[in-house]
């Protein structure tokens, strides 16, 4: 179709093509409106999330020549792929449009402009608490004009090019409408990135594609500190609740709106999409469990991402995966990144460390049947964490998991070596887990801090690893026979022996055992038996301690600990869960680094 001329009745391939073009003016301009983003968090990704839920809707759809059948296929492709507010906010609208037009093969401009006006109810219903001067507040006047100037125009070109214009002096009224936009003299990010939309739906009437000058950029906020932000996480779940039956949302948002802000909830065809900036993931996902089953679960850490804004582009990145035990407050503090493995339960992925506890999941492993099984990342989310962090820094490096525990280590290998091949990306197998990990991740960012090169933290990392050590106490057997670790039969004659093993990793980074007892003073004395043979005849550079819902003895481990080496423990902080499924409640591991040779 020559798009050079206007056209009065739109079908399907018409309107992919004009998402397509609008998502290809989105992408363009990303990085501009991840650099604007100040509101509601000032987490630099709202661009990211428009192109990453723009690009789903156009990539995922099968081509149809009905404008209904097109606009549905368009509408479900959104609404399970949308990320982040400003995302979720525009899938919404597109569900409304969807379920305000009819069953037919086109379209022309007054109806359009009637089926859009009136979707515009179905947005605001779906979020809590809208707020003026955001990306709602577009949509809303874009909207309007439609309805406004419908018998004004024949033909869509027309009609789009107006109604942008119009678009665009609305999004200008928006550095008046929110202070912190007036702060920072910018507009609305995702209101920004709804024009961008709509100017690329312009271009779509063209063959060439304009050439445009670049954006002002003395309009770009400087964030020179970090921001406070209320809640942390930016959490988002879809589900399937097909089998369920009606689910009262207004009772749904009452209950969920308790749990933090900028909640959206929408359901259709069985499909429930839920976006909340909340401090608690888990307590999310617990009220959403009874619902269906989990399809995918999303907790991006807002904090870092602000914190990252606020530190200047380049230097060093570190990251790891949420395996490596190690408080969280001191990672946040460091810009340390993490990669969340998942945690399976009754067919639903969780997020270590994130939508999923230790306390939730205890109660889970507790239960007969189901046992919860650890599942390593999905390459999306690894690939997706690469790039938000390679577009900040001049290089990375990455701390992973043993790679004869996990195929997370190879995963992130593979990620690696496509993304932005002109930086440097160093994947290190620790050969570690646990609290051991974590202790080669503290001492990365320690020398990150100090001002060494990529390659000398590198370089001293891997000299550490067959000097960093893990031994976990495990108070039975049970668990890792549920787990996998441990054969079903070993574990039967263990547990009627009363045997309470002392685990470790090999050189190499299996799993292996080091010595038994059969009380907990037994375990507690071959343990400090060990550090103060290790102490005497290699020296502790660092140790830390962890350990399954059990604080109390993890501190008695460190007051002995610290009476033989005169030192205090690096951090004490719980297992992960994933760690936790082979380890059990009640665990404690002492993680060591020996003196250097």
């Amino acid at each position: 179709m020559d798009y050079q001329l206007d056209i009065q009745q739109a079908n399907g391939l018409d309107l992919l093509n004009w998402f397509s073009s609008g998502a290809q003016e989105v992408a363009a301009h990303k990085k501009y409106l991840n650099d604007i983003n100040v509101f509601p968090v000032a987490d630099g990704d709202t661009g990211t999330n428009l192109a990453t839920t723009l690009r789903a809707m156009v990539e995922k759809p099968a081509r149809a020549r009905s404008f209904a059948y097109m606009l549905q296929e368009i509408s479900k492709s959104g609404l399970e792929s949308a990320r982040g507010n400003s995302g979720i906010i525009f899938a919404s609208f597109i569900n409304g449009i969807a379920q305000e037009c009819p069953v037919v093969e086109e379209v022309d401009v007054r109806e359009f402009s009637t089926i859009a006006n009136r979707a515009v109810k179905h947005l605001y219903e779906a979020v809590d608490h809208p707020v003026e001067g955001t990306l709602m507040s577009i949509i809303r006047d874009w909207a309007m004009f439609l309805e406004t100037n419908k018998d004004r125009f024949t033909g869509f070109r027309e009609l789009f090019s107006n109604a942008y214009l119009s678009a665009i002096t609305s999004l200008e009224r928006t550095k008046e409408q929110l202070q912190v936009l007036k702060k920072h003299n910018v507009v609305d990010s995702g209101a920004a990135g709804f024009v961008r939309f709509l100017q690329g739906i312009n271009l779509a009437f063209s063959r060439v594609r304009a050439v445009e000058p670049e954006e002002d950029l003395t309009n770009i906020p400087v964030i020179t500190e970090d921001e406070h932000t209320e809640f942390r996480f930016c959490t988002e779940a879809l589900m399937d609740t097909s089998a369920h039956g009606a689910i009262d949302l207004d009772a749904l948002k009452h209950e969920l709106g308790r749990l933090g802000d900028s909640l959206i909830v929408n359901n259709r065809d069985g499909r429930l999409k839920v976006h909340l900036h909340t401090n608690n993931p888990e307590y999310l996902m617990e009220k959403l469990a009874p619902l269906g089953a989990f399809i995918e679960q999303k907790a991006d850490d807002m904090a870092l991402q602000n914190h990252l804004r606020a530190l200047p582009r380049g230097g060093i990145g570190l990251m790891t995966d949420s395996i490596a035990d190690i408080p969280d407050d001191y990672k946040l503090s460091h810009a340390i990144a993490t990669l969340p493995l998942g945690v399976m339960i009754d067919g639903s992925a969780y997020l270590d460390k994130s939508t999923i506890q230790l306390e939730q999941l205890f109660t889970r492993m507790g239960q007969k049947e189901g046992y919860p099984t650890s599942s390593q990342p999905e390459p999306g989310r690894i690939s997706a964490l690469l790039t938000q962090l390679i577009d900040h820094f001049d290089s990375l490096i990455v701390l992973s998991v043993s790679d004869r525990l996990s195929g997370t280590y190879q995963a992130l290998v593979k990620a690696a070596s496509v993304i932005a091949p002109e930086k440097k990306i160093t994947v290190i197998d620790t050969k570690l887990n646990s609290g051991a990990q974590g202790l080669l991740v503290r001492a990365a960012a320690e020398m990150a801090t100090e001002g060494l090169s990529h390659d000398e933290i590198v370089s001293r990392v891997r000299a550490m690893i067959p000097r960093t050590k893990i031994y976990v106490c495990l108070n039975t057997l049970s668990y890792a026979v549920r787990g996998g670790r441990v054969p079903d039969t070993v574990g039967r004659i263990g547990n009627r022996l009363g045997m309470r093993p002392i685990m470790t990793l090999d050189s190499a980074g299996n799993g292996a055992a080091f010595g038994v007892a059969f009380s907990q003073a037994g375990l507690t004395k071959k343990i400090f038996r060990l550090v103060k043979q290790t102490f005497e005849k290699k020296g502790i550079a660092d140790y830390s301690i962890v350990h399954g819902g059990n604080l109390t003895l993890a501190k008695e481990y460190a007051e002995q600990i610290k009476r033989i080496t005169g030192k205090e423990p690096a951090f004490i902080t719980e297992i992960s869960s994933a760690v936790a499924l082979h380890a059990g409640p009640g665990t404690v591991a002492v993680c060591l680094v020996e003196g250097a040779a």
